[in-house]
């Protein structure tokens, strides 16, 4: 009897388990979608690293500087202000969502540019542990990192009407 319910038992199991076994198709990703995974990745890598940054006794803001260390190799301090400039706003405006990107003053040797939504993954509060201010802290210092390597100032603020703004001067 016991060797007839165990038989019944793996073979339903077996049964169940190839039937389960369908073909796998490739999904069909559009380009929101895209930007949105990206996104989220980046949040929640960035969230869960300084979580395990304080974890650590490390601060938001020296873990941002150790990755800033890090993206060094990636920036070519020739390339100056333009270089910079142009390169965080692409990063930014493909990487963000509906983050309404926009220059709000410049000349050939300061920029100001603005983009909103930058609190979006805090709305409902800390993410992985991390406050909107630990993630603008973490930001503001691997970008000081890296402005600081491509011989430029750098300086941001998050608004009070919700606008993230960076001002970066050429040295």
């Amino acid at each position: 009897m016991k060797k007839r319910i165990i038989l019944t038992l793996t073979f339903v199991s077996v049964a169940g388990w190839l039937i389960a076994q369908g073909n796998f198709v490739v999904p069909e990703v559009t380009p929101e979608q895209k930007q949105e995974v990206l996104y989220n990745h980046v949040i929640a890598y960035s969230t869960t690293g300084i979580s395990f940054a304080k974890s650590q006794g490390v601060t938001p803001a020296d873990y941002g500087k150790f990755i800033g260390k890090n993206f060094i190799p990636f920036w070519d301090p020739a390339g100056g202000l333009n270089a910079f400039a142009n390169g965080m706003m692409f990063i930014l405006a493909g990487m963000h969502p509906d983050n309404g990107l926009q220059i709000v003053k410049q000349s050939d040797k300061m920029i100001v540019f603005q983009l909103k939504n930058v609190d979006m993954p805090f709305r409902q509060g800390p993410q992985y542990g991390v406050t909107l201010q630990e993630f603008l802290d973490f930001s503001s210092s691997l970008i000081s990192v890296l402005a600081k390597h491509m011989n430029v100032s750098f300086s941001d603020e998050m608004t009070s009407d919700g606008w993230y703004k960076v001002t970066l001067k050429s040295k």
